[in-house]
């Protein structure tokens, strides 16, 4: 039996007549549950980046809507990439965000001990089961990809690599910021957003509301040169770029000057995160924007710096004036809007677009609901 085909309302794939995604895309469990095998159980996924993870046997762990799954360093400097699940009676093997588990990864239940490369090393009692034989019993693998230094997964053994679903966003991406390979994890912070992932998602490309006419973060459109925002989106990523502001601005102060943190830059690589650089701020942001609901997004900001040094006086200004100012403003956004999805006043409005694609243009927006509806079949 054919599923009914979805009402997409005024929703068209050319951005210049379209308007948004109906608002159920937002809200409605059923939608999730088809964006989760579609889109997360399929795409590449952020874990973190190579730095948090030097020794053997140090691991990083990731909620992937529900599956929980983990990266580990073996003793030839490989990362490999396993569902975090014993063989055994299915106990979890790994806890917390990151650890070291030396040579071997012990269940805490009943003890079986794995390799760093996912075979069962030893399973107490083992030699007295009949046929029992430990090479049926390794973790289960899931592919691991180190793009840009960052360390990515799939739980999809048939995707195309990163590259090939993104072609030239690490070109980009390097050439803003040429120091990319010196970076490393200094600190990270996760928030809870009562909102859809698409809605933040959305956000983080909207030129819309950052323009300097426009009533939202004020300070953020003074601290970019907001009339001239670049806003180009590419098959399987988008950028926003615009240089530093010739003014004064109410953000932060910074010397310009500086290369390439004289540049406000935002990447974002489909489906969920954005990397990003700061003016006057000498490092790299990651934005996770994990989805763990229909309504429910966890945010993940990591912060990378050069040789890992210590932020000087405008990049601490720039961490502060993002974490206190701009995004409890983002949040607030957010969830205002996912509020207002749930009301019976309103279905789906106009996307603004215009022929030059503007910095007051919506097309970015219409990048995400695009791939969205393409990913789950929707539109072909």
């Amino acid at each position: 039996m054919s599923r009914q085909a979805p009402d997409l309302g005024r929703f068209d794939a050319d951005p210049d007549r379209s308007f948004n995604m109906p608002a159920a895309y937002y809200t409605d469990p059923e939608i999730f549950e088809r964006e989760k095998e579609a889109i997360f159980f399929k795409s590449w996924r952020f874990v973190g980046h190579v730095t948090e993870m030097p020794e053997t046997g140090d691991y990083l762990t990731q909620d992937i809507c529900g599956e929980n799954v983990f990266v580990v360093r073996d003793g030839a400097g490989d990362i490999n990439g396993f569902y975090n699940v014993c063989q055994h009676r299915a106990h979890e093997l790994v806890r917390g965000r990151r650890g070291n588990v030396k040579a071997v990864i012990t269940c805490p239940y009943h003890a079986w001990a794995y390799g760093l490369d996912g075979a069962l090393r030893t399973a107490r009692f083992s030699e007295k089961v009949a046929g029992f034989d430990k090479s049926d019993f390794g973790l289960s693998p899931i592919r691991v990809e180190i793009f840009c230094g960052f360390v990515f997964v799939n739980l999809d053994a048939e995707a195309k690599t990163i590259r090939e679903c993104a072609p030239g966003f690490e070109e980009t991406f390097r050439a803003q910021v040429p120091d990319l390979d010196r970076m490393v994890w200094v600190d990270q912070a996760n928030f809870d957003i009562a909102a859809n992932w698409k809605v933040v998602a959305e956000n983080g490309l909207d030129g819309y509301h950052v323009f300097l006419s426009g009533p939202a973060h004020k300070a953020l459109g003074e601290l970019m040169d907001g009339h001239n925002l670049d806003m180009t989106t590419h098959e399987g990523w988008a950028k926003l770029h615009a240089h530093a502001g010739t003014g004064d601005n109410k953000a932060y102060g910074y010397n310009t000057g500086t290369g390439q943190t004289d540049e406000y830059v935002t990447m974002m690589l489909w489906p969920d995160l954005l990397l990003f650089t700061l003016p006057g701020a000498n490092g790299v942001w990651s934005f996770l924007m994990a989805p763990e609901g229909p309504e429910r997004t966890r945010e993940e900001v990591a912060a990378y710096m050069p040789d890992g040094a210590e932020m000087d006086a405008a990049t601490k200004e720039a961490v502060r004036y993002m974490n206190e100012v701009l995004g409890p403003e983002d949040v607030g956004l957010n969830t205002g809007v996912q509020k207002g999805l749930n009301s019976r006043g309103y279905r789906q409005g106009r996307l603004m677009v215009d022929e030059a694609r503007s910095d007051m243009s919506e097309h970015t927006i219409h990048f995400v609901q695009l791939q969205t509806l393409k990913a789950l079949g929707d539109v072909p």
